[in-house]
């Protein structure tokens, strides 16, 4: 018979402590010299006695390997003593299994990014402390600023983030959960060393460097239809387990990856959510939403303030734009993402063909765990303004006429008043305040900019 034939007289085997002993065993193999004489004494010291059937199994794998017996072929290695007969023999005599009696210390190899994302220089960071060592940091205070990640969030000192609540403008309130200076730094360097240098899909425009608010208007200017889509909560619903499974995606091992997510997610404490604006009486509908948003926020989540996480939103956003590109093409339309704002534009201007894409659309959204706002959801023609990011989109970006005439009078009452009579809000610099917004007018009309730049050289600062 086949050395490698089933063999059907075999009663059931332990399929638990099999695979125990297999990951034992490959380990042991690991730890030294990849030659069969070295695997089979570290494989007896693993098992306490040298086995029969261990000089044979270390044959073949040396055979069938070769020189890929290395750490990066852990898992390959196991299904392959999985698989060995003999091995599997060994435990048909429930009296005589053999067990582990000794353990090798074995650290994942960093792994291989997919073939795209293969020649961008990532830091080899193979184990926790290699990641502390890159930080800056002991392998104790990598635990403390990591949170364990699986651990409920910490409370007053103990907590690594500052909390705010701000109004939104569509009614109810945004929570920012801003690190401390330790943790913003940590999150700096991550952002800088990892994040910034693997690539987004074109279609993400918000927080990507070389690309702006004017970028993503220009993709959509002079569209027949534009079909408008905002994502609720979306940072909030980016949860920890898909951070973990992108950092392991760019090779990162299990370990690694674990710290690399608790240092850049964050559950918000219950008691904090309890604190959160509300309407005195909120209907049934609205206390279901409230539910539903507080779980999310309790579970491990990109928080909205921290440094890494409009990268890490953009990245882990990567197939849900790739599929919207994608149908947006099918509907002869073009989109683009600015963080949360989708917008398509569409070369039909049927409203109908627009509401036959937002179905597809919406399904997408749905599909890859986000939620439409439906009440920010628009089809707007090409007679009505087409404002997206705060600028019209009908003809060419251009910021609203009303924009400009309210600037343009605020500058011509400084230079008859004095600068004081206009700055109501107090701003410590009001000068510096007015020259970024002309600034901003001069990037979307030129022309305009320098109208409201020559006014402001009228003003006496004096």
């Amino acid at each position: 018979m086949d050395e490698f034939s089933d063999d059907p007289e075999l009663p059931e085997l332990p399929t638990k402590a099999m695979r125990q002993m297999a990951v034992a065993l490959t380990r042991a193999f690991l730890a030294g010299e990849p030659n069969p004489a070295g695997m089979r004494e570290r494989g007896g010291i693993a098992l306490g006695q040298a086995w029969p059937w261990l000089v044979p199994l270390s044959l073949h794998l040396h055979f069938e390997l070769g020189s890929e017996l290395q750490a990066r072929e852990h898992d390959r290695i196991v299904a392959l003593i999985l698989a060995y007969p003999r091995f599997r023999a060994a435990f048909a005599v429930p009296g005589e299994r053999p067990k582990v009696r000794g353990y090798f210390p074995f650290h994942p190899p960093m792994g291989r990014p997919p073939p795209a994302l293969a020649d961008l220089a990532l830091p080899a960071l193979a184990t926790p402390g290699d990641l502390a060592g890159w930080l800056g940091l002991t392998p104790g205070e990598l635990d403390w600023f990591a949170n364990a990640w699986h651990q409920p969030a910490a409370t007053g000192k103990l907590d690594h983030y500052h909390y705010r609540w701000l109004a939104k403008r569509s009614g109810g309130a945004r929570l920012i959960e801003a690190p401390k200076e330790n943790l913003r730094a940590i999150q700096r360097r991550i952002l800088h060393g990892i994040l910034d240098r693997v690539p987004v899909h074109e279609a993400a425009m918000g927080c990507v460097k070389g690309r702006s608010v004017l970028d993503n208007a220009r993709r959509h200017a002079g569209s027949p239809l534009l079909l408008k889509m905002d994502l609720r909560d979306f940072f909030v619903s980016i949860p920890a387990r898909r951070v973990h499974a992108l950092f392991r995606s760019l090779g990162y091992p299990s370990a690694t990856a674990r710290c690399l997510t608790g240092l850049t997610t964050h559950a918000t404490p219950a008691a904090l959510l309890r604190q959160a604006p509300q309407t005195k009486y909120p209907s049934p509908e609205e206390r279901r939403q409230r539910q539903q948003w507080a779980r999310q926020f309790m579970e491990h989540h990109l928080p909205q303030g921290a440094p890494t996480s409009p990268a890490l939103a953009n990245l882990c956003a990567y197939r849900l734009d790739l599929r919207l590109a994608g149908a947006a093409r099918a509907g002869q339309a073009r989109y683009s993402r600015y963080v949360d704002d989708l917008a398509f534009s569409c070369a039909n201007g049927d409203p109908r063909h627009g509401r036959r894409l937002l179905n597809m659309l919406q399904d997408i959204v749905l599909e890859e765990g986000f939620t439409p706002n439906w009440r920010k959801t628009r089809l707007a023609p090409a007679s009505t303004a087409q404002r997206l990011t705060g600028l019209l989109v009908n003809a060419h970006p251009n910021l609203p006429r009303g924009e400009y005439d309210r600037l343009k009078a605020i500058l011509t009452n400084c230079r008859r008043h004095g600068p004081a009579s206009q700055n109501r809000d107090g701003l410590p610099d009001f000068r510096a305040h007015l020259l970024g917004r002309i600034g901003w007018f001069g990037q979307v009309n030129p022309a305009r900019g320098e109208k409201l730049h020559r006014l402001f050289e009228q003003i006496d600062w004096a």
